[in-house]
């Protein structure tokens, strides 16, 4: 648990650099974001978060930085121009060099203002992130805390299904274990057989993905203890910079 939290570590500092980029680019002409006066892009911001890791003992590997709908497909690595008022997903899952151990964490930020049915979304994601902690302890089945966020979205009216061919909504696992391979056992979603024991580190992140507005994923790493789980995760939510 402890490497795991170096590596941990090394992801929140990329993504603490990564951020702060944000933070400081400049709105352009059509909501294009610039960044010491070029235009900023998902290549150049995930170079800022995987230098960082770098410098912090970490090895990077697929950070992904998708803005839009590059974010409505988790698996986008994301490429081109990051635009202003859109949701940007963030996520960085470094190895540290010095144990082998991995770190996983996943962000959402807007640069600028997010619309009013993006930040529902998020809120949304946020309490469904709430909802699959609590439910981590020894004991608990993989596909039970996967069952009890899908619940949780369709109940809040975030519906899951296909739309002109198209995933929407929450279609991924709630969470994976994370340890020397960055995902392992035990496994939590719709067709997982895996029970939880106390000392599994495991992810919780759920997202919900509809092309019109963007994607919303928000992920920790906690480790499961015998009553529940403790969020090794430091690195704040905040939606808007």
């Amino acid at each position: 648990v402890k490497k795991i939290s170096a590596a941990l570590m090394m992801a929140e500092v990329g993504l603490a650099e990564g951020i702060q980029a944000l933070k400081t680019s400049k709105i352009g002409k059509q909501r294009r974001l610039l960044y010491h006066g070029v235009p900023l892009t998902s290549e150049k911001l995930r170079s800022v978060i995987d230098t960082a890791i770098l410098q912090a003992g970490g090895l990077p590997a697929h950070t992904i930085v998708a803005g839009g709908r590059q974010a409505c497909d988790p698996h986008d690595e994301g490429h081109g121009p990051l635009h202003a008022h859109e949701p940007i997903i963030i996520d960085v899952f470094p190895r540290s060099q010095k144990t082998g151990y991995f770190g996983d964490i996943t962000r959402t930020v807007v640069r600028g203002r997010a619309s009013e049915a993006v930040r529902r979304v998020y809120h949304t994601v946020e309490r469904a992130q709430e909802l699959g902690l609590e439910h981590l302890r020894q004991g608990a089945q993989g596909r039970d805390i996967h069952q009890e966020v899908r619940t949780f979205f369709d109940r809040e009216g975030y519906k899951t299904g296909k739309v002109k061919g198209h995933m929407e909504g929450f279609f991924h696992g709630t969470g994976h274990g994370v340890g020397l391979e960055i995902h392992e056992a035990p496994r939590m979603g719709p067709t997982s057989t895996d029970t939880l024991r106390a000392g599994h580190v495991v992810t919780i992140e759920p997202g919900l993905y509809y092309p019109g507005l963007g994607g919303v994923r928000l992920e920790d790493m906690a480790v499961v203890t015998t009553n529940g789980a403790r969020n090794l995760t430091k690195f704040e939510k905040v939606l808007e910079v």
